[in-house]
């Protein structure tokens, strides 16, 4: 019995100490205290800001798409093609001649 009563007060004890409570106590505040102020905070403007971020109408999807699609936002069109410097012929940046590959000059 008493046993069980030291674990209970050691548990207690390390609850206390290692979970700390996060809400500390609030007075009692009578419900008309409390409906004074929320028609007040209301009436001052404070929740403006809240209706400043609300779309005014609709966004089309016709307007929607032309937004999304401007020629700005595009990929460029960017051209990898290189003179080959034994040849001459065109060949991709990065990449072996295929008139040179076949010819067998890679190998020589």
């Amino acid at each position: 019995m008493a046993a069980t009563r030291v674990h209970e007060a050691i548990q207690r004890f390390l609850q206390r100490a290692l979970f700390p409570r996060l809400q500390t106590p609030s007075p009692i505040v009578s419900p008309l205290a409390l409906n004074n102020a929320s028609s007040a905070l209301s009436s001052n403007g404070l929740h403006d800001f809240i209706w400043l971020a609300a779309p005014k109408s609709k966004v089309t999807p016709s307007r929607k798409r032309i937004r999304n699609n401007d020629l700005s936002k595009r990929l460029k069109n960017i051209v990898h093609f290189q003179v080959c410097s034994m040849c001459g012929e065109k060949k991709l940046r990065h990449r072996l001649c295929m008139s040179c590959y076949k010819q067998g000059k890679y190998f020589v």
